[in-house]
């Protein structure tokens, strides 16, 4: 699977996509954000790191006698950002609470979803560099995508991008981190739970994949989701970018995310081309997609003037062993 999902720094991917079929929510700023008790960064990396930073009874500011850092459980006392300026903390919830301070695209005064004008959407994502290792040794890599929209007259989209870890290896193409930039609330949604095994390193047909976890939500429990990825076969793809032979393609049930992640639920399809990565995804609402455009992998640049791509015989049995 490795050949299939590419983890170089500097790749570049263009989708053209629709994933806003009937109604976008107006953007709007989710509670407020914990900036954690002060400290003496005293190696200066910006984190509190226990035995070598200095925190005492003074930084103390909910008395609770331990330092209580950006990622902890606010409690009074602590300092965060009064982002809706109301005098008291709020927690981020992934929803619009009234006094929520929002972007009133339709000019009507409140909060609401609102049918989506003519406009073209495209998402423009870049690989970045090994971000941090997971517990069983991964490498996980950060990848940012950013929508890029083309608004009509009038109307006024804020800057929307979201973040993502991966890692691709022996233990298979694996999702560790989501972040959407759209809420302003930049929590990952994936912090508290197991990675996502999207397939595994070596596969063969109609092999699957089944991830049932505890679901989160703003650090409580939400229920139970699961993620179920099975690999179908393999399928030529054409999209703007060229024409790909022989992509792997796979089907994805998703259920009981929440929150950010509730956008996923549903049923859907992706496409894999060797050394190039997804080309194509539909669903799981219907006439949702998700179509390479262009892209950079490797240096090498897509569309080519050549495919390079030829058609190899393929045996009865189809393996992905890289």
């Amino acid at each position: 699977m490795k050949d299939y999902f590419p983890l170089n720094q500097g790749d570049e991917w263009i989708w053209e996509m629709d994933v806003l079929k009937d109604s976008i929510p107006e953007p709007y700023v989710d509670g407020d954000i914990n900036l954690g008790e002060p400290f003496i960064d005293m190696n200066e990396n910006g984190i509190y790191d226990e035995g070598i930073d200095y925190f005492d009874y003074t930084m103390d500011s909910n008395g609770n006698g331990k330092y209580d850092g950006p990622n902890d459980p606010w409690t009074p006392g602590i300092p965060y950002e009064d982002r809706n300026m109301n005098g008291e903390y709020d927690l981020p919830n992934g929803k619009w609470d009234e006094g929520e301070f929002f972007t009133d695209l339709d000019a009507n005064g409140i909060w609401n979803w609102i049918h989506k004008p003519p406009y073209t959407a495209r998402l423009k994502a870049r690989m970045g560099t090994a971000t941090s290792v997971s517990p069983d040794g991964s490498m996980i890599f950060g990848r940012r995508s950013r929508f890029l929209i083309t608004a009509p007259p009038g109307w006024t989209f804020l800057d929307r991008y979201t973040d993502d870890g991966f890692s691709n290896d022996s233990l298979g193409l694996r999702w560790h981190s989501h972040s959407d930039g759209w809420f302003f609330s930049r929590q990952d949604d994936l912090k508290d739970h197991a990675p996502i095994t999207i397939a595994k390193a070596k596969i063969k047909v109609s092999d699957s994949v089944v991830n049932v976890d505890t679901s989160y939500l703003q650090d409580e429990i939400s229920g139970i989701y699961t993620w179920i990825s099975i690999f179908e076969g393999v399928e030529d793809v054409t999209v703007p970018a060229g024409t790909f032979q022989d992509c792997l393609k796979f089907k994805t049930f998703a259920s009981g995310w929440e929150g950010n992640m509730a956008k996923y639920n549903g049923t859907s399809y992706q496409w894999y081309a060797e050394n190039v990565g997804l080309v194509k995804l539909e669903g799981p609402k219907v006439g949702e997609y998700w179509r390479l455009e262009s892209a950079i992998i490797n240096g090498q640049s897509y569309p080519q003037s050549v495919s390079r791509w030829s058609r190899v015989p393929l045996p009865s049995t189809f393996y992905v062993t890289g």
